[in-house]
């Protein structure tokens, strides 16, 4: 099992949607999240146990808070009940000798009935129904969660473990679970119910008589229940069965063309707009070609109209001037004389005056072409520097628009030309479509199954409890009758075989286990000639070490932190006992370790505890020396960032600031 990706949606001190690969490799096992305490490691540790086991997962902060109460609880405070939230977990294992990609998408909202809490389960991209309606036995036949704290754990679990108060209950649950022994619970518990059904042949014949009424409700309830069971374990296999009928059918019907077939209004409707689209924009075209667009192929005659009428214009003014100047020339020679100026130099300014009168009249004698008004350059000036130029780019844009519009009116006319006759699809259609009315009817069958099942069990516990009741009554009747003492001796004796079963069971595996434990201590310690032997008592489960000479060693003579060593020990040599390829996951790491045992861990457990080792530090533990001892082995780095004004965490890439990694 490798874990590839988590995502939490507004879930306890995560804000929004959080995001993070948790993707190993063969050389970078480790995935290492940094976060302050309080910034949500644990919260992080439980999104991933309540994706996994749902009620039943063991969280951290749930106490005896009811499952619904808790879900609430998580909603973040400035996040809508009424959108909830939520937890992706996407993971892969094998399964039927292939890899298979899983994702349990778990959500809850506040609903007008109180909190709704919905589990999919997607297998290979693909929604099963099938996973997602029998989760709980799916991951209970893979990872039960009485082991899961073999590998999903704490500081406070290895402080637990290493103070010793509590060793022997948390091994026993734990080696209980491995082992499966709750089976041997369960007989215990059928032969405590038969006690006390034998207790009950005591009653008075009334009595007697509705206690084999209820007896024999009780003996029909429990066979319909397993007939129920039988039945269901059929339907189930029948709706895999069918539902790989559908899939089998969609693919064919996809490779026959189907999806285009169903898209063809849609491809149609498509191609008319486009074609609408492409009308309008040549209308707006031949607009332009309806105007002064066309003017744009003489634009260089335009420029000579333009120059013409500018000379046109000087020649006005020309013919103008010239009748102005020969009075001004006039009056100038009379002051001239008047002034008594040399008559040489009066005759010389009257020739200049002469001929640039001559010139000028030249100038004015042109000929008049256009004789359009003076406004008429300035016009054709901006017909050729305004109209004209906007005029082309407009026209340009359009003929882009229409060759972009041609293109996809093109490519939609082939895809309409790889539809298949309706005729021809037919047939897979009708296939696809009666292959899912089968499906649909066979899951119906298992819903109704379901809720039939579900009303059985509840008559059941109901006549047994009553039964119970019955089987109290008078419990003394008949404690003299031989016949009824001795089955109830037997049975006695049937639970101290048990006993002594359950015992021989874990004496037969705990050597393995012991091995493993002992194996695991030494290479964290590097001290071989410290801890010779390592024993767990089958029925108490206390552990006793031996020292040198097969002496005891009492574990006050080790210190705090090779007591936190072998802690860790006992649940890393439990987990390679269970044989299950398990990420480990581990929230404060070295929190509990003192200083001078923490590089134990760092160098000889970490990149070895598993494939895939998923660690919650402090900015007090992970850092420095022990960060880049490790940081060969780390895959991602996450840095949590807290925000406590807003009461909200983010996950970031990279670690704390001092300690950024390029990984």
């Amino acid at each position: 099992m490798i874990l590839d990706y988590i995502c939490l949606e507004n879930f306890g001190a995560y804000h929004g949607r959080q995001e993070a690969d948790l993707t190993p490799d063969a050389k970078h096992p480790v995935i290492l999240f940094g976060g302050m305490n309080g910034g949500g490691k644990t919260t992080l540790l439980d999104a991933m146990q309540l994706a996994l086991y749902g009620s039943k997962a063991r969280l951290s902060n749930r106490g005896r808070l009811p499952y619904r109460d808790y879900l609430r609880d998580c909603i973040h405070r400035n996040a809508d009940p009424g959108e909830g939230a939520g937890v992706v977990l996407r993971f892969r294992r094998t399964l039927e000798g292939r890899i298979s990609h899983f994702e349990l998408q778990r959500h809850w909202r506040e609903g007008v009935k109180g909190i709704e809490e919905t589990l999919r389960v997607l297998r290979d991209g693909e929604r099963d129904d099938l996973f997602t309606d029998h989760w709980d036995e799916v991951i209970e036949s893979y990872l039960p969660v009485g082991i899961s704290n073999l590998f999903f754990f704490d500081g406070e679990q290895i402080k637990d473990l290493a103070e010793g108060e509590n060793a022997a209950a948390i091994l026993g649950t734990a080696i209980s679970s491995l082992l499966g022994l709750d089976l041997v619970d369960r007989l215990e518990g059928d032969l405590h119910v038969f006690e006390r059904r034998k207790k009950s042949e005591g009653l008075d014949p009334e009595a007697a008589r509705q206690l084999k009424i209820a007896q024999t409700e009780v003996e029909q309830l429990d066979r319909e229940q397993g007939r129920l069971a039988m039945e269901s374990g059929t339907l189930v296999n029948e709706a895999g069965r069918l539902g790989k009928e559908v899939r089998d059918r969609e693919n064919r019907f996809k490779s026959e063309g189907g999806d285009l077939f169903l898209r063809r209004k849609e491809l149609e409707n498509q191609q008319s707009s486009l074609k609408a689209k492409r009308s309008e924009a040549e209308n707006r075209l031949r607009d332009l070609a309806a105007g002064s667009l066309p003017l744009m192929m003489v634009d260089h005659l335009l420029a000579d109209v333009e120059v013409q009428a500018r000379k046109e214009t000087e020649t006005r003014h020309n013919q103008l001037l010239v009748e102005a100047m020969e009075e001004r020339d006039s009056s100038l020679l009379v002051i001239l004389r008047a002034e008594k100026v040399a008559a040489a130099a009066i005759k010389r300014v009257s020739q200049d005056l002469a001929e640039d009168r001559q010139h000028r009249l030249r100038l004015a004698s042109e000929p008049l072409v256009l004789d359009a008004d003076t406004h008429f350059p300035a016009h054709v000036a901006h017909l050729r520097n305004k109209i004209l130029p906007e005029a082309v780019h407009a026209s340009r844009d359009l003929l882009a628009l229409i060759r972009s519009l041609d293109e996809k009116i093109a490519r939609l006319d082939a895809e309409l030309g790889r539809v298949p006759a309706e005729d021809r699809i037919a047939t897979f259609q009708k296939e696809l479509e009666e292959a899912r009315r089968l499906h649909a009817e066979k899951m119906a069958e298992l819903d109704a199954l379901k809720i039939r099942s579900d009303a059985i069990t509840r008559q059941l516990n109901e006549a047994k409890a009553r039964l119970e009741r019955f089987g109290d009554r008078d419990s003394d009747a008949k404690e003299a009758e031989d016949s009824r003492l001795r089955m109830l001796k037997h049975s006695k004796r049937v639970r101290e075989t048990l006993g002594k079963f359950r015992t021989q069971v874990i004496r037969r595996h705990v050597s393995n286990m012991e091995a493993l434990m002992l194996e695991s201590f030494r290479t964290l310690l590097r001290k071989s000639d410290l801890v010779h032997g390592l024993n767990i008592d089958p029925e108490t489960f206390q552990v006793t070490l031996t020292g040198r000479g097969n002496q005891p060693l009492p574990f006050d003579r080790l210190s705090a932190g090779e007591r936190q060593l072998l802690a860790t020990s006992l649940l890393w040599g439990l987990a390679r006992a269970s044989g299950r390829p398990v990420p480990t996951i581990i929230d404060t790491p070295l929190g509990r370790l003192d200083s001078s045992h923490r590089r134990h861990l760092v160098d000889r457990y970490f990149p070895l505890a598993s494939h895939q080792v998923i660690l919650l530090s402090t900015d007090e533990e992970i850092v420095g020396d022990y960060h880049k001892a490790l940081a060969p082995f780390v895959a991602h780095h996450y840095r949590l960032a807290h925000d406590e004004a807003l009461g909200q965490t983010r996950i970031e890439s990279g670690y704390f600031e001092t300690h950024e990694s390029p990984r």
